[in-house]
């Protein structure tokens, strides 16, 4: 027992955070990501803000989480809809500036809906939407008529994934979304995400403990020194005692 708590030790005492400030859904992803990557990652709540959590992983697995992570798109930011943006609102704000938190907050709803499609890693809208009459009159400043509600959207696509949602199916998604924007309106660009790094073997268990194969062999290097210590810290401490015992009784 002494020993596998001596393994824990050293094992905490070589992982290094890779993320924080996460919240929750956002910490589970990760951790789910890398161990099925074949990654050891641990997640505790940040000592600073209960709040929210830290995600951990051994420092030899740095590089190759954050390669796996940006492959990925993770860990996803948050994403602001209408409750985050009108959270907080000025007291007395202008027409232009309720506007801006709008098209903010439309955008940030729609974004959310396309990254929960399974295979989207990340996802990004860009709303171009009729001034309203108070802004605005029938006609633009140059005279001009008013141009019609426009949308962009670009999809970024998990590495080694197939197309999970088509063109004409977010040009859909979207205009149904936004009053007057005709689907042909909402120009469509999918992006592949980088290459996710190579998986090492699956994780293996060691007692309690999970870590990857090539991790295994430093432990048990670590946990059978460990031991030995102990060992001889045990024998020395009984030849001490028999020496104090001998030395009572001839006294």
């Amino acid at each position: 027992m002494r020993c596998l708590w001596i393994v824990v030790v050293f094992s905490l005492g070589c992982s290094a955070a890779l993320e924080h400030g996460l919240d929750e859904s956002a910490a589970n992803e990760v951790v789910t990501s890398l161990e099925r990557a074949g990654i050891a990652a641990n997640k505790n709540r940040d000592d600073g803000n209960g709040e929210v959590f830290v995600v951990s992983v051994a420092k030899s697995d740095v590089v190759r989480s954050m390669e796996l992570l940006h492959s990925l798109g993770l860990p996803r930011g948050q994403r602001a809809g209408f409750s985050e943006v009108y959270r907080q609102s000025s007291l007395l704000p202008t027409p232009t500036e309720e506007r801006a938190k709008y098209v903010e907050a439309l955008s940030g709803e729609i974004v959310k809906t396309l990254e929960i499609v399974d295979g989207v890693a990340s996802a990004r809208v860009h709303l171009v939407l009729l001034e309203p009459d108070s802004l605005a009159g029938p006609l633009a400043i140059d005279g001009k008529p008013r141009a019609s509600p426009q949308a962009a959207v670009l999809i970024k696509i998990r590495s080694g994934r197939v197309q999970p949602i088509s063109a004409p199916e977010v040009q859909k998604l979207v205009a149904g979304s936004v009053s007057g924007l005709d689907p042909a309106a909402v120009a469509v660009v999918f992006t592949q995400a980088a290459q996710a790094p190579t998986a090492n073997a699956g994780l293996v268990s060691l007692g309690p403990l999970r870590m990857t194969a090539g991790s295994r062999p430093i432990i048990v290097a670590v946990a059978s020194a460990a031991c030995v210590l102990l060992a001889l810290l045990a024998t020395l401490l009984l030849l001490l005692s028999r020496r104090l015992a001998g030395r009572s009784r001839g006294s």
